[in-house]
């Protein structure tokens, strides 16, 4: 039975190799309650969101300085996890994978500058990185036409790519460093290697989304959610 605490271990593992081996700079707190385990931000009071448009520097410099996020990256990309737990099953998650909008001198912040200092140096239009924040979702409850219950969401919040389940937290963290930072994946390979058995649901996805292209990988039908 998948339970808050059981969840929380798993990501709490997760950023703990991260942290160690310096493939993050930061990692933040884990905050678990009844239902819920995501990151314990700086500030519990700010707003998630600051708009309802694309994400932009505004939106990116909120999440830095109010802590909304569950580790920064060694570029100064953030990561943001959450997953939501019910009845011994997982209900939701969302998964994130948040650029950094500019590409940075990381030797600044191997310096000790706050991250948020150092993209305020950064203000020339030629700086700007057009990168793609790329999003795993997971909701049950919201599942439809359109809609499926897994997917992956870039560019626009109208794509929904159809996953084939709910997605494991070292699986996410795997997608990210394989596709976007390879030379750190490549050096952690053993570690990355153990995400092609993790799972955290079964399979979800209907006929219509698998008729259609969609994001699929080995899931054990019996696997425990």
């Amino acid at each position: 039975m998948t339970t808050t605490r059981s969840i929380r271990d798993e990501v709490q593992n997760v950023l703990d190799y991260l942290v160690d081996a310096e493939l993050v700079r930061y990692a933040n707190g884990i905050s678990m309650g009844a239902r819920r385990v995501t990151w314990h931000a700086h500030n519990p009071a700010a707003e998630f969101m600051t708009t309802r448009l694309h994400a932009n520097l505004e939106q990116y410099l909120h999440w830095v300085t109010n802590g909304i996020y569950s580790a920064i990256l060694r570029d100064g990309s953030l990561l943001q996890i959450t997953y939501e737990i019910a009845n011994g099953r997982i209900t939701g998650h969302r998964l994130a994978y948040i650029p950094c909008p500019f590409l940075l001198d990381e030797s600044l912040l191997d310096e000790g500058e706050p991250l948020a200092d150092v993209v305020s140096l950064y203000g020339d239009i030629r700086d700007v990185a057009l990168r793609s924040p790329v999003r795993f979702d997971y909701d049950f409850a919201a599942a439809g036409p359109g809609h499926p219950a897994a997917h992956m969401t870039i560019n626009s919040v109208d794509c929904r790519i159809a996953c084939i389940a709910p997605m494991h937290v070292l699986r996410f963290v795997d997608f990210i460093y394989q596709h976007f930072y390879p030379q750190y994946w490549r050096a952690h390979a053993p570690f990355f290697a153990e995400a092609v058995w993790r799972h955290v649901g079964q399979l979800e996805i209907v006929d219509s989304d698998r008729r259609m292209l969609h994001l699929a990988w080995d899931v054990h039908a019996t696997a425990a959610g």
